[in-house]
């Protein structure tokens, strides 16, 4: 859903709060705006706002899998994109599995974070635009 003056909804799970900040400015470059800054999903609030885009950084999740389907449940037209420390071939499989968009490395550099944000917004606002 976009909100009342048509920006994407967005989720940012982040657990390291030191990353916050951060993160913020590289989707504010992205042209986004975080709604929610949360350091663990939370369902109830998934629910509540159906957010277009949900932004989690798997690695200090206690269930990181079980997470990405949760949302990928709960809020069943989100983009999901995952940010991870250990985003080999094999996980990175297994994210997309449980539901995740997007799968990125956390070595990617600042502008390549920045152009898949960009991606997965442009293809959330397309699917919106032909609902």
């Amino acid at each position: 859903m976009f909100d009342g003056g048509g920006r994407t909804v967005v989720h940012l799970i982040e657990p390291q709060h030191l990353f916050v900040p951060a993160l913020i400015e590289v989707f504010s470059e992205a042209g986004l705006f975080v709604d929610y800054v949360g350091a663990e999903l939370d369902p109830r609030r998934l629910l509540d706002d159906q957010p277009d885009l949900v932004f989690i950084d798997t690695d200090f999740l206690n269930e990181p899998l079980e997470g990405i389907r949760l949302s990928h449940v709960l809020v069943p037209k989100a983009q999901i994109y995952v940010y991870s420390s250990s985003a080999t071939d094999p996980i990175a499989r297994a994210f997309h599995s449980a539901g995740a968009d997007v799968v990125l490395e956390k070595t990617a550099d600042r502008r390549e974070i920045v152009r898949g944000l960009r991606e997965v917004d442009k293809r959330r606002r397309q699917r919106h635009g032909h609902e």
